[in-house]
């Protein structure tokens, strides 16, 4: 097992390796924006509209991510709200409500 892979496992996530992760998991994305980007630099102004585009399709996508996680999240803590969840003693867990 290498060093990163044992880091994950004991939880101990560098800054670092947030960051690559992010890069490797958005470089579509990143190269999507960046070169257009670079053409509109080099090349042509007109190129900056690809960009543009792609930056909004880009930003459309992960708002549209977030809100579906969001609303698993908040699902997921209905239904476990709603089940009355039981810990392993086999008291009834803090629900936030009283009886």
């Amino acid at each position: 097992m290498t060093e990163h892979e044992e880091r994950v496992l004991n939880g101990d996530i560098t800054r670092t390796d947030r960051v690559v992760s992010w890069i490797g998991w958005h470089i579509g994305e990143l190269v999507a924006v960046g070169l257009p980007l670079l053409l509109a630099v080099t090349v042509t102004v007109w190129a900056a509209a690809l960009a543009v585009l792609a930056g909004a399709v880009w930003t459309v996508h992960e708002v549209r991510h977030a809100l579906q996680q969001r609303a698993l999240r908040a699902q997921s803590q209905r239904r476990q709200l709603a089940s009355g969840t039981e810990d392993a003693s086999g008291e009834q867990g803090s629900t936030g409500v009283s009886a």
